[in-house]
């Protein structure tokens, strides 16, 4: 009974969520990524141009699923397209029915985690670093295949939503300071170098609602990113959930 109990409750949850799906509209408006559902947000970084924006999908291959679990991912990217220069990424990741984002994309080896607030929505942050020998964002970045893969200064912020089915990522990204060169990961929190890079990560995205005018929204697929490597690096991890299992 009570396993029947909860089946019914996923199907009603289920159904919401499909009927929640009619007036869905992903993509982006001029700079600015918008969603007007599961959340209905808008995401941009100001003060730096628009590189790239669109949609694709990708396989999380390390899932029981034959072949990956497929994931549909929406994205921006912002910068100068050099390796030299800060970028800032937004995206959007939904899993397919019956499986759920299970962190909140916390790295191994990563500090400063606190709780943010960007725009009235609350996000899980972190600092941490990024080796870029399989980046999925190096195209955007401008590294080029035969030149040696960039490290990157990494704050992430991260939130779930639609009964964790949905995340909510955003990462800027500076090139590791030389002085920093040595480090494979980081080990020393709150130091007066990373405080200032994270004021400038918090300072760059903006968080919003959904525009009153979606004229000119367009969701194409994106083709400078490098699916193959996105994969829990940058989404995190998921979880099936089993409606049959009795505690």
């Amino acid at each position: 009974m009570k396993n029947l109990r909860l089946l019914c409750l996923v199907v009603l949850l289920v159904a919401l969520v499909t009927g929640c799906n009619a007036g869905l509209q992903r993509g982006m408006v001029g700079p600015v990524y918008v969603s007007t559902a599961r959340p209905a947000i808008s995401l941009t970084a100001k003060d730096m141009p628009l590189l790239a924006g669109g949609q694709g999908q990708c396989n999380l291959t390390w899932t029981s699923v034959m072949g990956g679990l497929p994931v549909s991912v929406w994205l921006a990217a912002y910068g100068q397209g050099t390796p030299q220069s800060p970028m800032a990424i937004v995206a959007q990741a939904e899993l397919p029915q019956s499986w759920y984002w299970n962190s909140d994309s916390t790295p191994p080896f990563s500090v400063d985690h606190a709780t943010e607030i960007i725009g009235e929505t609350e996000f899980s942050a972190s600092t941490f670093i990024v080796d870029g020998s399989r980046d999925p964002f190096m195209q955007l970045a401008g590294v080029q295949p035969e030149t040696p893969p960039v490290r990157w200064l990494v704050r992430g912020f991260t939130a779930r939503f639609n009964f964790n089915a949905d995340k909510i990522i955003l990462e800027y990204r500076e090139p590791l300071p030389a002085q920093m060169g040595f480090l494979d990961v980081l080990t020393i929190a709150q130091t007066d170098q990373l405080k200032a890079f994270e004021e400038r990560a918090r300072n760059v995205f903006v968080v919003g609602q959904v525009p009153e005018s979606l004229i000119g929204l367009k969701d194409s697929y994106l083709k400078n990113v490098s699916w193959q490597f996105m994969d829990q690096r940058f989404l995190g991890t998921v979880s099936r959930f089993d409606v049959f299992k009795g505690n």
